[in-house]
């Protein structure tokens, strides 16, 4: 069955409500203002899609000891929770799960963090507690006492978050879903987006011929997800839901977009519905030469003869590219266009480009328009992808996630400070998994080369352990190229921190122009799933956790995706490369990768066979890092 929207939420440089935001889209209007919360003045695109000012003001007095992205994040919960906006936690409702989406995360905090370690010589745990503790601190806040998770797919972060709440209340684990995307802009971010090449002087102009790049927003926007059987009313139907990757470039579409298309097929395919069912497509729609060309001809392929019927919008050319929240958002604005019965224009949409046409398109203003199924497309930097179907109606299949299943544990690999190795042997050596002082000092001279079969550039160390590790635990397989069959689950507490860090000085010491566009990608926490994905081809389910949390929810998501047909085999692991410049020098996290090939079906050399119910109630301490986690958990579960 499909799963209802009860509440929504959204905050972002066009208003503070959905209502507002999409009445504005009516008007016209867009979200791009003057640059204030940083010097714009070292780049072309002085404009971005920032709050008010007076919102943001509003929303830093109230919230004065927290960053602005938490800020934003409460303010869309609330609306979707149907609360007044307070300062206040809310009680705790145990049957309530969270689900978080973002790029950047506390990235404000973070920066802080750095720049206190240039002026002192040293991070406080004070400054940095914000960002220690962010999943488990905004659960807390929102009175979310379920599963809470945060996952982190650059801008598909908020299209495969209804994902993840989809999976929650599939398995019965949650009643309810608060899912909140949201990112907020910074020098950090600006510059090194700029630097990619991806900012446009101008304006958005989706599928248009003069289109040259985006414009990107900040906010954050919020859902409730409920189950048929509640008793609250629906706003709106999530009838599917997909996530992959394009393994094939950290920046580059596959052509025509063959990711896209995939992922929204398998969308269609787990509402049980027929592309035919579709009347109108949410495209990603960035505004870029080779996005929207692409992006055009994978809704084509999809569609076939029925893509002349089905209306296309481009919401980014009104919002702005709201980085995480971007999916989320234009979720809601398509759910309200659903029930207005209202098609919005792409606007600055000129001079249609052929190779984007032949696209059906409203181009001149607000027009009423009835259609009741749409399908979104997000996609991000690393391959990410993600799609929802969206309906107002309950359309969706009666797919459910039983928890009382095993999963194959095929092979093991790991890249570890006191061995690097695979098979069972880790499972024998709890020791090898345990932080010990100056034990990540051994790692300083790891080369990945040796099992990597493209030549890399550079690499974040976290992504030179993590592809290590897939490497030995895939010995063996024989590899035919992409396969949307395969999928990998990772997750990291810290993320890709050398990186990050490293261009963050770049830029206070060089200036933003000379700050590295081959080092910033390898900054996001995602870069190392994502890059595995690519180096093998791994093109099916896909997601990252981001933030300390409880590792063992990457595995779920491996068996969820086992489980219900959508992979035949998946990779699960975790990597953690904390950079001691990065943090507090009390952190203690053990740096490395373990990664699980898993299948759902029994072989004869499988190493062992988990219990999945004891996975999903396995706890350690979210303090230890991903790695160190994974290691105790593999020691608590059930072990055949």
């Amino acid at each position: 069955m499909g799963y209802k929207i009860t509440g929504m939420g959204l905050i972002c440089g066009l208003g503070n409500s959905p209502e507002e935001v999409f009445n504005r889209m009516c008007a016209g209007e867009t979200a791009f203002r003057s640059i204030y919360t940083f010097d714009a003045e070292p780049y072309a695109q002085k404009n971005a899609g920032q709050l008010r000012p007076e919102e943001n003001d509003r929303l830093t007095e109230l919230f004065e000891d927290e960053d602005r992205a938490l800020s934003t994040v409460r303010h869309a919960a609330f609306q979707a929770l149907g609360k007044t906006l307070t300062a206040e936690e809310l009680p705790i409702d145990e049957r309530r799960a969270l689900v978080l989406a973002t790029n950047f995360g506390p990235m404000e905090t973070m920066q802080w963090c750095w720049q206190e370690r240039r002026d002192t010589q040293e991070i406080d745990s004070f400054t940095f507690a914000p960002a220690n503790d962010y999943v488990k601190r905004i659960a807390k806040a929102l009175g979310c006492g379920g599963p809470a998770v945060q996952l982190s797919m650059s801008c598909a972060s908020g299209a495969a978050a209804v994902a993840a709440a989809w999976d929650f209340l599939a398995a019965g684990r949650a009643d309810s879903v608060l899912v909140v995307a949201y990112d907020t802009l910074s020098d950090y971010s600006w510059c090194g987006l700029s630097n990619l090449k991806t900012i446009t002087i101008e304006t958005m102009r989706p599928f248009d011929a003069k289109r040259s790049g985006t414009i990107f927003s900040e906010g954050a926007a919020a859902i409730l997800l409920e189950r048929e059987e509640g008793s609250a009313a629906a706003l709106g139907w999530v009838n599917g839901v997909a996530t992959g990757n394009n393994a094939f470039h950290l920046t580059a579409p596959r052509p025509e977009a063959e990711g896209s298309r995939l992922v929204m097929e398998a969308a269609l395919k787990s509402a049980g519905l027929e592309a035919s069912a579709i009347d109108h497509v949410c495209a990603h729609a960035t505004s870029t030469h080779a996005n929207d060309e692409t992006e055009s001809a994978a809704i084509r392929n999809l569609l076939g003869t029925h893509a002349s019927e089905v209306t296309v919008s481009a919401y980014k050319s009104q919002l702005g590219h709201l980085l995480g929240a971007a999916g989320l958002a234009e979720a809601i604005i398509s759910i309200l266009a659903m029930r207005k019965g209202i098609s919005l224009p792409i606007v600055n949409l000129d001079e249609p480009d052929p190779k984007c046409m032949p696209l059906k398109v409203n181009t001149n203003r607000t027009e009423f328009s009835h259609f009741s199924c749409t399908l979104t497309n997000s996609a991000g930097i690393g391959g990410n992808n993600a799609s929802t179907v969206l309906g107002v109606e309950n359309a969706g299949s009666s797919r459910k996630i039983s928890l009382d299943g095993k999963l194959y544990l095929r092979n093991m690999a790991w890249v570890l400070p006191e061995n690097v190795g695979n098979g069972a042997a880790l499972l024998k050596n709890p020791a090898w998994t345990e932080y010990a002082k100056g034990c990540n000092e051994k790692q300083a001279s790891f080369n990945p080369k040796p099992y990597l079969s493209s030549v890399k550039g550079y690499l974040d160390p976290g992504g030179a352990f993590f592809l290590a590790a897939c490497s030995m635990a895939l010995e063996g397989v024989q590899r035919n190229g992409i396969d949307p069959r395969r999928g990998i689950a990772s997750a990291t507490c810290y993320g890709s921190s050398k990186s990050a860090f490293t261009f963050y000085a770049q830029f206070l010491e060089k200036g933003s122009r000379f700050a590295s566009p081959m080092v910033f990608p390898h900054g996001y926490a995602n870069t190392p799933g994502n890059l595995a994905a690519i180096e093998y081809g791994y093109a099916g389910p896909h997601t990252v956790l981001y933030g300390p949390q409880n590792v063992c929810e990457a595995l779920l998501f491996a068996y969820n995706r086992l489980q219900d047909g959508t992979a035949e085999e998946m990779l699960a692991g975790a990597y953690e490369a904390l950079f001691p410049a990065a943090f507090p020098q009390e952190l203690q996290v053990l740096n490395g990768a373990i990664v699980l090939r898993l299948a759902a079906t029994p072989a004869p050399d499988d190493i062992a066979v988990i219990d999945v119910e004891s996975l999903a109630t396995a706890t350690t301490p979210t303090s230890l890092g991903a790695v160190q986690q994974l290691g105790s958990i593999l020691r608590l579960i059930n072990l055949a």
